[in-house]
């Protein structure tokens, strides 16, 4: 009672001198208020991000997906929406000449896919849904396919199959034609030398310390190996080499020379004579044969530049020696 009274007189206190007064809250009444303002905060930061993830999408959907997102493919490989370039083919199971390209084809889409950036579609000019299917399977190729009424991009008409069209994610025509233009698809795309799928293990300096070198040192930290391989020598090519040699190494391009059928007193001599001071060895030597991403050593005078794994970035002749620079180029960090 006299507790009661008490409280009281200082609630009257408070009243008259004009305070606030405080309203004291349970343990319990405290925590349920909490969680109900914590709930609402967490209801409304859902609805806020489901709102801003379909913002996003509404974004980033290109012309070339809202279009092919109509369709269904009948092999239940859904294509990359999000792709920066779509590659159209027309082809079918019973044209020659496009069964002689589907090897190459169903190869080129792997590294597509690896990149990404770059969907394939198959626009099938096969009667049945069967034989567009049984198509596919027959070379493992694993991009996606339509039938023909399914919904694609204006594209230029085509003379005959096999023929393809390639297009940025904003439906415009990058170039069209034969069905062969799939295997320059880099250069009509992502870059020519752009590197796709590398691992950035330096797996080739590894291999390089195990191989007798007839002359020079090749470091095992360069970020790029050029295999010059010549079956006999050639002193104009050696001429070009001389030229980007000092170049390619302070841009850490290790070059490698390998002769196939000189003699080694021979191929010493005539490095000498150029002022080469590249690592150079012969096809023969133990270990030569196995370097990552070397290829075949055959006939003909080959150029191979790989990066760091043995991933091949380029193969052609002695003229590649020059365009070095143009792949430190397309591949800055």
């Amino acid at each position: 009672m006299k507790t009661n009274l008490l409280m009281l007189s200082l609630l009257a206190g408070l009243f008259a001198l004009n305070l606030p007064v405080v309203h004291a809250e349970t343990d319990s009444d405290s925590g349920i208020v909490r969680k109900e303002k914590k709930a609402k905060k967490a209801k409304r930061s859902k609805k806020d991000s489901a709102k801003e993830e379909t913002t996003e999408e509404a974004e980033e959907e290109s012309v070339v997906a809202s279009i092919l997102k109509q369709n269904t493919y009948f092999n239940q490989s859904t294509p990359n929406f999000k792709a920066d370039y779509f590659i159209f083919l027309k082809s079918a199971s019973w044209c020659g000449p496009c069964n002689a390209e589907m090897p190459k084809v169903a190869r080129a889409y792997e590294q597509m896919k690896a990149s990404g950036r770059v969907e394939l579609i198959l626009m099938s000019h096969d009667q049945t849904q069967e034989a567009a299917e049984k198509f596919l399977q027959k070379y493992n190729a694993t991009f996606p396919g339509m039938m023909r009424g399914s919904q694609y991009p204006d594209m230029p008409k085509s003379r005959g199959i096999p023929s393809a069209a390639i297009l940025k994610a904003d439906g415009t025509v990058i170039t069209s034609g034969h069905g062969a233009i799939i295997q320059s698809w880099k250069e009509h795309t992502i870059g020519k030398y752009a590197i796709i799928d590398d691992s950035g293990e330096p797996l080739v300096g590894k291999a390089l310390k195990k191989i007798k070198l007839l002359q020079g040192k090749a470091s095992a930290n360069a970020d790029f190996y050029i295999y010059f391989y010549q079956p006999t020598i050639n002193e104009e090519s050696l001429a070009l080499l001389a030229q980007e040699a000092k170049d390619m190494k302070k841009a850490k391009f290790e070059c490698i020379y390998i002769n196939g059928d000189d003699s080694a007193t021979n191929v010493q001599k005539t490095l000498r004579k150029n002022k080469l001071k590249v690592a150079a060895a012969l096809k023969k030597t133990a270990g030569v044969s196995e370097l990552p991403g070397i290829g075949a050593l055959g006939s003909q005078e080959t150029v191979t530049v790989v990066t760091k794994s043995g991933t091949v970035v380029t193969e052609g002749r002695a003229e590649l020696l020059g365009e070095w620079k143009d792949i430190a180029e397309a591949n800055k960090k």
